[in-house]
């Protein structure tokens, strides 16, 4: 099965994807049940993804999968709440059987959101009819407990003061999902912030943990199509679709064609994103899963335009009809705070890249250590600026920092057809540092002055700039870094539109 090149509906598009998605799993499936590049959860989602399309003829791989959660080793690192809510969505699966998988694996429930949800949403599914009084209390202190720690209307935190699109997506897709009515009513107002992030580029996912990967971009189609979002589910759709084109599968990162190396992390640079525990067959098996239920879904009336309150929210968007800009003000390791804007050029299909995410995971080594971090950093690269405090007014954004003790800002201006970054600090060192996007044509046409010809972006500073092309990393693969070598002040202009290069 190919995908076709003439338009059908998303209803269709979404089955097919599912169905190479499917088709591809079962060909990966080893004998044993498992899957070569699997850490988690894999036989769960694809499991429930065959049962749910077509149970007789994935029977041999519905029954080999079961058969290896049974064998599963239950240690410290096991996903209890992603296990069970895969199991739960397996059509005819005994309780007995659920229960011999899962045995006495206790819950993780870390303080994250999607977590505490997958929980909840669990213990919701595992209710049934007539179920005692004190049960059905625990499920609403639960939802009253994830709603006071991370609902922050219109968005879901990762953790408590960090922002993730990722994570933000599969929240409201699990919400979305519930037959409880104020669970969706929480998602409704989550999936419009998505329908802003997602504008009409389909990157849904650019900010925070997890930027770009399939994971939250399956999410968030889900959650768009069922909220009537059509517009922003189809940019999502095509999205995905490219990724299967250009790779043959879907990619654990949807901004790199790289295949994940049997070795993933930093001593192998090329680990697309900043995944040294996420395998793809993992996320391949999730993202089956969701699109099959976007399959599945009803198509729904588009809902009014009534885009969210973001004035004081932790996180900034910046559109207009030459660029998206998206930042994250506040969190606690250094990808949850964006100090140079996620910056999308174009729009529509053709919107690429030309800042792309950067970032790390919080508790595994990564490629991004304070070296990748596009902020200043002294002239001999022992020292890099840290943020102390990122702020917003209006169409400015305010970054503190601290570089070897001594306090400088950065200021970011986003106007119509140009971005100005600003900074200053009270001793010569390496400013800007800012990385862009291996698949963008910088060409250097004067000492301050640089240009892309294939975005019709024009670089302007008023210091000297040079471009490093050493190897730098992003979530998108590598990335070549622009600085302002040794000064303590540089304002540069990101152009739109300009001639005079």
């Amino acid at each position: 099965m190919s995908l076709p090149v003439t338009r059908t509906s998303m209803a269709e598009r979404s089955h097919r994807l599912a169905r190479l998605v499917a088709d591809q799993l079962a060909k990966r499936q080893k004998p044993d049940g498992t899957f070569e590049q699997h850490s988690f959860y894999a036989p769960t989602f694809a499991a429930a993804l065959w049962a749910q399309l077509d149970p007789a003829l994935y029977a041999p791989q519905i029954e080999a999968a079961l058969c290896a959660l049974e064998a599963a080793q239950q240690d410290q690192r096991y996903h209890r709440e992603f296990i069970e809510y895969g199991l739960r969505q397996i059509p005819g699966l005994c309780a007995e059987r659920l229960n011999a998988i899962l045995r006495n694996a206790p819950t993780q429930s870390p303080d994250v959101a999607n977590w505490q949800v997958l929980g909840m949403i669990n213990r919701h599914l595992s209710l049934k009819k007539g179920a005692g009084k004190n049960r059905k209390l625990i499920n609403w202190l639960h939802w009253a407990f994830i709603r006071l720690r991370y609902w922050r209307t219109p968005l879901f935190w990762d953790r408590p003061t960090c922002f993730s699109g990722q994570y933000h997506a599969f929240c409201a897709a699990l919400l979305t999902d519930s037959p409880e009515a104020a669970h969706r009513a929480i998602a409704t107002k989550a999936t419009a912030l998505i329908a802003e992030l997602s504008g009409d580029h389909g990157y849904a996912n650019l900010l925070g943990r997890g930027a770009g990967q399939n994971f939250g971009a399956v999410c968030a189609l889900y959650a768009l199509s069922e909220h009537g979002f059509q517009t922003q589910a189809d940019a999502v759709l095509f999205r995905l679709e490219n990724a299967f084109l250009t790779t043959g599968t879907l990619p654990l990162n949807l901004f790199s064609t790289a295949d994940l190396p049997d070795d993933p992390g930093p001593a192998t640079p090329k680990t697309p994103g900043w995944y040294n525990y996420n395998r793809h067959d993992d996320y391949l098996a999730f993202a089956g899963y969701w699109l099959l239920k976007v399959a599945n879904g009803e198509p729904k009336p588009s809902p009014l335009p009534t885009p969210p309150n973001l004035n004081a929210a932790p996180i900034a968007i910046f559109s207009n009809a030459k660029y998206q800009a998206q930042m994250c003000l506040c969190g606690t390791h250094s990808f949850d705070l964006t100090p140079c804007p996620v910056v999308l050029s174009g729009a529509e299909n053709t919107a690429s890249l030309l800042f792309a995410p950067t970032g790390g995971e919080e508790d595994t080594p990564s490629l991004y250590g304070p070296a990748s971090i596009p902020l200043p950093a002294t002239s001999d690269g022992k020292y890099f600026a840290q943020i102390r405090k990122a702020t917003r007014c209006q169409n400015t954004v305010r970054i503190d920092f601290t570089l070897a003790g001594i306090s400088g800002k950065r200021t970011i201006t986003f106007d119509d057809t140009q971005i100005t970054v600003t900074d200053q600090i009270a001793t010569k060192c390496n400013l800007l540092r800012l990385l862009v996007h291996h698949d963008v044509d910088l060409i250097q046409t004067s000492k301050q002055q640089l240009h892309t010809p294939n975005l019709g972006i024009t670089f302007k500073a008023d210091q000297d700039l040079v471009i490093e092309d050493a190897n730098h990393f992003t979530a998108a693969g590598s990335a070549r870094r622009v600085i302002a070598p040794h000064t303590d002040h540089v304002t540069l202009r990101i152009c739109w539109g300009t001639d005079d290069v």
